[in-house]
């Protein structure tokens, strides 16, 4: 398997937990449930911020670039649909130019226990799909305790028509 089937993959769920999110008032989407960034909205950025912050800034080298995520400045489910595409296409731009020497190069990690560690972009992006992953059944969570379904697919069932 290749990681970019898995950021791949990724991009499609979290379309799917938009669209999950966007037939919600805004006033819930916004509404502190207790997670981990607090509101659905918050979470959702996140997962996205992540995977830009890796992409745009961690891999490139750029650490200067990364700067904190203002949650409030999303005023509406356009401003998360337009945040997640853009960055759903930056991360394409890059995964279309990856070449097996650019997955085997190391890249430092500016934060966490050891700020300055060194992984491969390889671990760099099968990481934020992995915390991508985590942030999902946050959203979940919110949604079953709502009384509603949360989105699903298996990697498997998105290989069957990714493959």
């Amino acid at each position: 398997m290749q990681v970019t089937d898995l950021v791949r993959y990724n991009h499609v769920v979290r379309r799917l937990y938009f669209d999950a999110l966007a037939k919600l008032s805004w006033s819930e989407i916004i509404a502190d449930k207790g997670l981990s960034f607090d509101s659905m909205r918050n979470v959702f950025l996140h997962l996205t911020y992540v995977e830009d912050r890796w992409i745009n800034c961690v891999i490139p080298g750029r650490h200067e670039k990364i700067v904190g995520m203002d949650f409030n400045a999303f005023k509406d489910s356009e401003a998360l649909k337009n945040y997640m595409q853009q960055a759903a296409k930056n991360t394409e731009n890059y995964l279309a130019k990856l070449s097996a020497d650019e997955l085997k190069r190391e890249v430092v990690v500016p934060w966490g226990d050891e700020p300055g560690a060194k992984i491969t972009v390889e671990t760099a992006l099968t990481h934020l799909v992995v915390e991508d992953l985590i942030h999902y059944g946050e959203l979940s969570a919110a949604l079953w305790q709502m009384g509603l379904e949360a989105p699903y697919m298996g990697f498997w069932a998105y290989k069957l028509t990714h493959p």
